[in-house]
């Protein structure tokens, strides 16, 4: 008898599963914008938007600039370059806490792999981002200062963030469901992340002892990353990448047992 090839499997993912997280990432960009009418064009002119007003205010109203340096446009590529990543990690986690429970409909009368809910809410996040990158990408050709060879590296860093943050997502929608104080908390931690990660100043001007905290943090990293690829023309760094690896390995591993662990749970929870 022939043999039967089995579907591609990741973390216990068929190909099957992938064509649902493409059809919930479609349903959750129409139901966000349900009713309003420009739709779904609303989730490219609101990163536009924000994107022009950073711009705008730390280029022309502050002229802000990065020690060092004498260009304000200068300071301007490095400020969008780290605001990109942040907002499509914002976007992700605080889409992926809520997903389970606004599926709720879905949870309960249909049978499907559940964990396609938060991976559909983290590619949600690639909307504002591919916004970002094509805004950045416009201030390049504007200022006429483009990336250098180092950007071969940048779709690596784009998936090992991806990556990343479908650890967390799993982890995130699963306790949600049981601990609904998660997101409101999520707003006021993601606010005081973004302030404390060097985003609008750069990491040489925190106190000592609170620069060696940055370098643990995976949301600097990933900031980093793209700076140094996109701004500095610098090879990101292997350590760095390493570690946003071995994290994102530990968090899908784990985060996937967790989230099979809770799912058995959440019909009744929800």
């Amino acid at each position: 008898m022939p043999t039967t090839i089995k579907p591609l499997t990741i973390l216990g993912f068929e190909r099957s599963d992938f064509r649902l997280i493409v059809n919930l990432f479609k349903m959750n960009l129409k139901d966000r914008y349900t009713g309003s009418l420009l739709g779904i064009y609303w989730a490219l002119i609101n990163p536009l938007v924000q994107l022009s007003i950073y711009t705008f205010v730390f280029g022309f109203v502050l002229k802000s600039k990065i020690p060092g340096s004498d260009s304000t446009f200068h300071y301007v590529l490095w400020l969008i370059s780290g605001i990109i990543p942040w907002l499509a990690i914002s976007e992700s986690l605080s889409l992926s806490a809520n997903s389970v429970i606004q599926g709720s409909g879905l949870v309960k009368n249909i049978v499907f792999k559940s964990e396609c809910l938060p991976l559909a809410s983290v590619f949600v996040s690639c909307v504002p981002f591919a916004v970002g990158m094509t805004f950045l990408a416009l201030l390049f050709v504007a200022t006429g200062n483009f990336p250098g060879t180092s950007i071969i590296y940048l779709p690596f860093v784009i998936m090992l963030q991806l990556f990343f943050l479908t650890g967390v997502s799993f982890f995130l929608s699963a306790a949600t469901v049981f601990v609904r104080d998660i997101g409101p908390f999520l707003i006021s931690f993601l606010f005081v992340v973004f302030f404390a990660t060097p985003i609008f100043y750069p990491v040489e001007m925190m106190p000592s002892w609170a620069e060696i905290v940055t370098y643990a943090n995976p949301f600097y990293q990933i900031i980093k990353s793209y700076r140094d690829i996109l701004i500095d023309h610098l090879n990101p760094n292997v350590t760095g990448l390493l570690y946003l690896f071995v994290l994102g390995v530990g968090l899908n591993v784990f985060g996937i047992k967790f989230f099979r662990i809770c799912k058995g749970l959440f019909e009744s929870a929800l």
